[in-house]
């Protein structure tokens, strides 16, 4: 059985880190599918993940193949037995969509050929130019029954409910993506007639109706898809956010039927849906738009058992682009249902271009960042290379993707990185899983500030306004400078519901442009009112988002806007001489604390008390272009009350996880191309016994404090990473990776006795069941004997 629990997926009663890695068996020879999996079991990987093509298992209309009959590399059900042979969890992908760099995404292409009217529909009524189908027209969903009846067939007999490796089911893959990246929504006649529909279920009332987007309703029927497609000036803004919310709905009943046909063929297992969003720039790539799939997707997320996972491609990460992940991470988990564990359905294992190659250091980076802030579910994708038969593949015949598992089975470099990785999972998995987050702040994420999937001539210069100072001020300005301050934050989603509450959120930090709805705006007001520490950055709202008059926010804090600087310096505190690229200028003197330098009475900056809260509004557009500027950071925070945990020497990435028993995880990552060694003090203790600590260029430590990780065996303190546990009857082996010139570790058991002849380890009873072991060994592992009493 299985149950989404506290953050955790619990797995016939035991608490599980899924840790995968993806395998199309549609792509490799079906004599070599248990190889392949054994190679999975072998790299530390309990899951496998696979697509079920329709396109490749219904080649024409009405054949449907699913046994292997035309070919044995369609024999799903053959798969899944060895999957459930080899003792491996499965998550299964049967679309409709899959993408996977497949012909027409995975939808066969004598649908899409055939039903025209089906397809989704330009603004000029051409074809869209994805070929993406109209989600929800009668005539698609009709087909998708008819596969989701064949493929749920096989697939509901190797669940885990009927003692299968079948864990998970994705519905679909990146809904909405096609349109985002096309600025081309779909306007097929019947999404026109749904969106009429909602239009009147959301505005009931004729006044309303027609005050806001200034034509009578009496032409909903005969002048909507028109001005859909080519809004006129006057409700061009208006048009365009309804539409938008309008697609998260759309999309969200897409989702919920095929979520009712799979629970109606028998499917009982959670159900999984995948967002889309990072992109490349150059030799980089970045997340500054992955949080657009993640509002597309916003309904989607609060679904009934269904988990939001996320598709991570980060590239090359480095320390300019590691804020992209923790930023999907935070955004991600704040529209989760509660219970949900962070997942990631596609966890980058490769890229299906050569360029840029992909570093050993990446895959191990990246993973431990994203266990660091609470992710307990990682799918490798690709894990496996493969080939494209029957001329199915996008790209020709071959499908490598710089996968750690090779065409031929071979192991590339970055095999080794997830492998040990894995080992050290399997060692802490039950302690590890159980543990969160420790977080020192907020940050509010507002979806509608990345509800920017389309736009038109008349919403195009909002939209790049937004899309700028988002990446500009929130990612690489005041987010990126938290973090690398070591400032670990969360996220809230601000379209919650309910108020904010100051005693779970105490500071909040709300990037802000121009435009924000009134209903946040009062949020934020019932915030301070209730005693809540707000940042506000960089601008105070003035607008809704469909662009009309909205000050509520500004009138409460009874300031006004004096003006807007672009470029030049400031003075922010005792910091001069500061570069910015904007600032607004406000009217308030008291509390002031940053100015214009060539006229140091205009303030862009200052705090407020006001309700029975704080204000900081910072209208500085502030990007950390420059070192200098993270200390303008550090200042805001500290003027905000905010105490972070951890102190350190050197810019290290240090996040912790733990439980309220005390046990805890402390992740050190470097993203830099040289070592660095500090000492690390936490809640004003110096750990590892005042040791200060080599974390090697570009890689990273998971360090344990008071964890078991055998029965009667507790890691007090650890400044080697454990990645392997064997027991033997009366003896017993840790393997340790070694880094330290020497590792030191408090074990206590009443059990089990350290031994060594070993001279580089020397072992030191402290007391009748704790033991002080030193290690300085030239090896990069060594093994600690243990024997029982």
């Amino acid at each position: 059985m299985i149950r989404i629990e506290g953050k955790n997926i619990v797995i016939n009663g035991n608490k599980t880190l899924i840790y995968g890695g993806e395998l199309h068996y549609f792509r490799v020879p079906q004599k070599e599918w248990r190889n392949r999996i054994k190679q999975l079991k072998e790299a530390g990987l309990n899951l496998v993940s696979t697509y079920v093509p329709w396109k490749f298992h219904e080649m024409e209309e009405g054949s449907i193949d699913l046994t292997g009959k035309t070919r044995p590399e369609r024999d799903l059900k053959t798969f899944l037995e060895i999957v459930k042979e080899e003792g491996m969890y499965c998550l299964v992908r049967p679309g409709p969509y899959v993408m996977a760099e497949i012909i027409d995404h995975g939808v066969p292409s004598w649908f899409i050929d055939n039903y025209p009217e089906a397809v989704a529909k330009t603004r000029e009524g051409a074809i869209h130019p994805t070929r993406v189908v109209s989600y929800m027209h009668p005539l698609f969903l009709e087909k998708v029954k008819k596969w989701y009846a064949h493929v749920c067939n096989i697939v509901k007999a190797y669940q885990i409910t009927n003692g299968g490796p079948v864990i998970f089911f994705q519905l679909d893959n990146e809904v909405g993506m096609f349109h985002w990246v096309t600025n081309t929504p779909d306007f097929n006649p019947e999404t026109i007639k749904l969106f009429k529909q909602y239009l009147l279920d959301q505005f009931p009332d004729k006044t309303d109706f027609e005050r806001t987007f200034q034509f009578p309703t009496e032409q909903l029927s005969t002048s909507l898809e028109q001005l859909v497609k080519r809004p006129e000036k006057e409700n061009a803004y208006p048009l365009r956010n309804e539409f938008s919310l309008f697609l998260r709905k759309h999309y969200r009943a897409f989702i919920e039927y095929l979520k009712k046909l799979a629970d109606n063929f028998g499917i009982q297992v959670p159900y999984v849906v995948n967002i889309h969003g990072f992109h490349t720039i150059d030799l980089l790539k970045r997340g500054t738009m992955y949080p657009i799939g993640i509002s597309q997707l916003l309904e989607v997320a609060k679904i009934e058992n269904v988990l939001m996972a996320g598709d991570y491609y980060i590239g090359n990460i480095e320390y300019d682009n590691y804020i992209d992940i923790v930023l999907a991470n935070a955004f991600t988990k704040s529209v989760q249902w509660s219970e949900q564990p962070l997942f990631s359905a596609e966890f980058q294992g490769g890229s299906i271009h050569d360029k840029p190659r992909l570093q050993p250091t990446t895959f191990d980076l990246t993973t431990r960042l994203c266990v660091a802030d609470g992710m307990n579910g990682i799918n490798y994708y690709m894990f496996v290379s493969g080939e494209n038969y029957e001329n199915i593949g996008i790209h020709g015949k071959r499908h490598e993707w710089q996968a750690p598992l090779g065409i031929k089975g071979e192991k590339r470099p970055h095999y080794s990185v997830i492998q040990h990785l894995g080992s050290m999972f399997q060692v802490f998995e039950e302690e590890l899983v159980d543990t969160i987050p420790e977080v020192d702040t907020y940050l509010g994420f507002y979806p509608d500030y990345f509800m920017t999937d389309f736009y038109d001539e008349y919403t195009k210069e909002m939209i790049d306004s937004i899309q700028h100072e988002r990446e500009a001020y929130l990612f690489n300005g005041i987010a990126k400078g938290l973090r690398s301050n070591n400032y670990i934050f969360d996220a809230y989603n601000l379209l919650n519901e309910e108020e904010l509450d100051p005693l779970q959120i105490p500071t909040l930090w709300v990037f802000s442009t121009k435009w924000m709805d009134e209903n946040i705006q009062m949020k934020l007001m019932n915030y301070l009112e209730a005693g809540g520490n707000l940042i506000l950055f960089p601008k105070i709202p003035e607008k809704d988002m469909k662009n009309r008059p909205c000050t509520l926010l500004k009138d409460y804090l009874g300031i006004q806007v004096k003006g807007v600087k672009h470029g030049g310096f400031a003075t922010v505190g005792a910091i001069e001489n500061v570069s910015i690229y904007q600032a607004e200028i406000y009217d308030q003197t008291d509390g002031a604390f940053a100015w214009i330098e060539e006229n140091n009475r205009d303030v862009i900056a200052f705090e407020k008390e006001i309700g029975t809260g704080k204000v900081i509004v910072f209208g500085v557009g502030l990007e950390l272009d420059f070192e200098y500027k993270r200390e303008i950071i550090e200042e805001l925070a500290k003027a905000a009350g905010i105490h972070k945990r951890l102190e350190r020497d050197d810019e290290l990435d240090i996040t912790v996880r733990n439980h309220p028993s005390g046990r805890e995880f402390f992740f050190l990552n470097n993203f830099d191309e040289y070592e660095k060694t500090s000492a690390i003090v936490y809640k004003g203790e110096t750990l590892f016994h005042g040791k200060s600590l080599k974390i090697p260029a570009k890689t990273g430590l998971m360090l344990p404090r008071n964890v078991h990780i055998h029965d009667d065996l507790l890691v007090e303190m650890a400044t080697g990473e454990i990645f392997e546990v064997i027991v033997e009857a009366d003896k017993l082996t840790l393997t340790v990776k070694i880094v330290q010139e020497e590792e030191e570790f408090v074990i206590a058991s009443s059990r089990w006795i350290p031994h060594s002849e070993n001279n580089e380890i020397q072992v030191e009873t402290l007391d009748s069941n704790r033991y002080k072991i030193r290690i300085c060994s030239v090896k990069k592992i060594e093994q600690i004997q243990w024997f029982a009493k």
